[in-house]
């Protein structure tokens, strides 16, 4: 009697640990989000996931460059761009940006980069330079050889601020169009460099 006791008091146990097993793997862990805020693994992008524990290329959120500006205000609208205007997505903007582990050397330390694949860059859209929550994320992944010949194989991708969900991606036309200008640094627009770094590149 006491046998059988025992042995069905077991198998609850261990059917009880199964099941609790099987639970955790469904409770919900809270992850940061670019916000600030919390979001669930299962709305976290991969390739950006814990992003702000990357290497922080500029430390002091930067006002976009003219240049830049120009050239996103010309693509948007080739009749008449205007850099005060509508059609300038980075009017008046910020930007902080973060590379991953795979991308730093190329980004930091060499004067003509050449990022390999799996380097990851996020750039954060923040509307002044003391905010801490993004507007959006636009993101720039390098890919294998042959992913995208006549663009450096880069994927571009739109994210919204919270790095939840995903606006648009690919070899977008639009985004490729201005870093092709800028082959000599691996179609990398740099300028939000520290001058520090800037210095040990020359």
């Amino acid at each position: 009697m006491l046998t059988n006791f025992s042995r069905l008091a077991t198998t609850f146990t261990v059917l009880f640990l199964l099941a609790a097993g099987a639970f955790a793997g469904y409770v919900t862990i809270r992850t940061p989000s670019a916000s600030g805020g919390t979001i669930s693994p299962k709305t976290t992008i991969n390739e950006i996931e814990g992003y702000r524990t990357w290497v922080k290329v500029n430390p002091v959120p930067q006002l976009m460059k003219l240049r830049t500006q120009l050239l996103c205000a010309r693509q948007m609208s080739p009749a008449g761009a205007d850099v005060n205007g509508p059609t300038n997505p980075h009017q008046e903007k910020y930007i902080t940006v973060y590379v991953n582990d795979t991308g730093k050397t190329a980004m930091m330390e060499q004067a003509r980069p050449n990022f390999p694949p799996g380097s990851v860059i996020v750039k954060e859209k923040l509307p002044d330079k003391s905010s801490q929550s993004p507007e959006l994320l636009t993101v720039m992944i390098k890919r294998e050889k042959e992913f995208n010949a006549s663009g450096g194989d880069w994927e571009y991708m739109v994210v919204d601020g919270r790095g939840q969900t995903v606006t648009d991606r690919g070899r977008l036309e639009n985004c490729q169009s201005c870093h092709l200008s800028t082959p000599q640094s691996d179609y990398i627009f740099r300028s939000y460099l520290p001058d520090e770094v800037r210095n040990k590149l020359k």
